[in-house]
């Protein structure tokens, strides 16, 4: 079994990842099976955005100790080739953003756990929303917006008063960041194969910046969000943390 392994590196990880290395050697990404990661799930969700792009290779988290580990396996040397066989892999859908900027640039970004439109100034923007090329169109004001996906749904989005949605669930949730005048919705549920366009009102004046895990663009014009038809990545979870979770989020496996 060819294993890559991903470490934070805090020190703690990265003692571990020489024990790990030591006992099951080191493959590059393109050569491995599986990739590990040894942190938390700031690690996890780094290395599963690093992916996206270049393979796609199951991930298997796991959590060293003081780490934030909500998403990870518990850390466990031996044993890791069985683990891995009976590990239950998670598909997890990508949300892409189509971003057009100020100057005309055109650039494209990926989240697996949530895309947010956030003002770059102490003022408030305008977007005007339209989904699906026009089947329902939206003008709000406020500070910005949130696109979650079920994973992503127990984070920002929660806090913002979202609603929690289930894990392997077919649906994104949209909650509006400190929207002015109350509009008809807080929130909303929609369908994983909706496509929604966001346009930014008086951009030069209202500057809104739109940020991922991994990236922030600025100074943004256009977006339109959907899942991403070509990408995905898959997560591996031992059965008894993967029922912790499916319980949690609202929905058994």
């Amino acid at each position: 079994m060819k294993i890559a392994f991903l470490a934070s590196p805090r020190p703690g990880a990265q003692e571990v990842l020489e024990q790990f290395v030591s006992r099951y050697g080191q493959r590059t990404i393109s050569d491995a099976d599986y990739v590990i990661t040894i942190g938390g799930d700031g690690t996890a969700l780094k290395a599963l955005h690093a992916l996206l792009d270049v393979s796609k290779k199951p991930v298997f988290p796991m959590r060293t100790q003081g780490s934030i580990g909500f998403l990870c396996n518990p850390l466990q040397i031996s044993g890791l080739v069985d683990r891995l066989t009976n590990a239950i892999p998670i598909d997890l859908p990508v949300l892409q953003a189509d971003v057009e900027r100020l100057g005309g640039q055109r650039k494209t970004v990926f989240a697996i756990n949530e895309i947010v439109l956030l003002r770059q100034r102490l003022q408030q923007v305008c977007f005007k929303l339209t989904v699906d090329e026009g089947s329902a169109t939206a003008t709000i004001a406020g500070d910005g917006l949130a696109l979650a996906t079920p994973l992503g749904s127990t984070g920002y989005n929660q806090s913002l008063g979202g609603p929690r949605l289930p894990l392997g669930s077919k649906f994104l949730v949209l909650t509006g960041i400190a929207l002015a005048h109350r509009p008809p919705w807080r929130h909303t549920v929609l369908n994983d194969r909706i496509v929604l366009d966001v346009e930014v009102i008086e951009p030069k004046y209202h500057p809104v910046r739109i940020e991922t895990v991994i990236e922030t663009v600025s100074d943004i014009r256009h977006a339109r969000l959907s899942c991403s038809v070509d990408r995905k990545t898959t997560l591996l979870l031992d059965r008894d943390v993967l029922n912790a979770l499916a319980a949690f989020f609202g929905k058994r496996r």
